[in-house]
């Protein structure tokens, strides 16, 4: 499963690079649909739950050192310009509030899931 998703990324950025656009969003999807298919379309398991303990350890640490980075990246930034010291660029406004929106994503998701009916 993971090969097709690596696979159709990795065939795609390298067509990109050679300026075939439409053939390497083409590759992309392909790669994007055949990992759709191995993952539902076997009736293998293919994650047990050591592999869910480890994602989730992992989605654990990813998510605490984003957290880390976005409050001291957020504060540095507000306050390098606040005072003078640096000129923060439109884009990194952008990125801060693109991982504002992780978060608040990922806090809708938790709900979600925990207080289905």
């Amino acid at each position: 499963m993971y090969v097709f998703l690596g696979g159709g990324v990795a065939v795609g950025l390298g067509l990109r690079f050679l300026d075939y656009h439409v053939l390497s969003e083409a590759i992309y999807w392909v790669g994007i649909v055949a990992a759709l298919v191995v993952w539902k379309g076997t009736s293998v398991t293919l994650f047990d739950e050591r592999d869910k303990a480890i994602d989730r350890r992992a989605s654990q640490l990813t998510m605490t050192l984003t957290g880390a980075l976005l409050v001291v990246g957020a504060s540095t930034a507000r306050l390098g310009t606040h005072l003078g010291l640096v000129e923060v660029p439109p884009m990194v406004s952008g990125a801060l509030y693109g991982y504002i929106s992780v978060f608040v994503i990922f806090g809708l998701s938790l709900f979600w899931v925990r207080y289905r009916p």
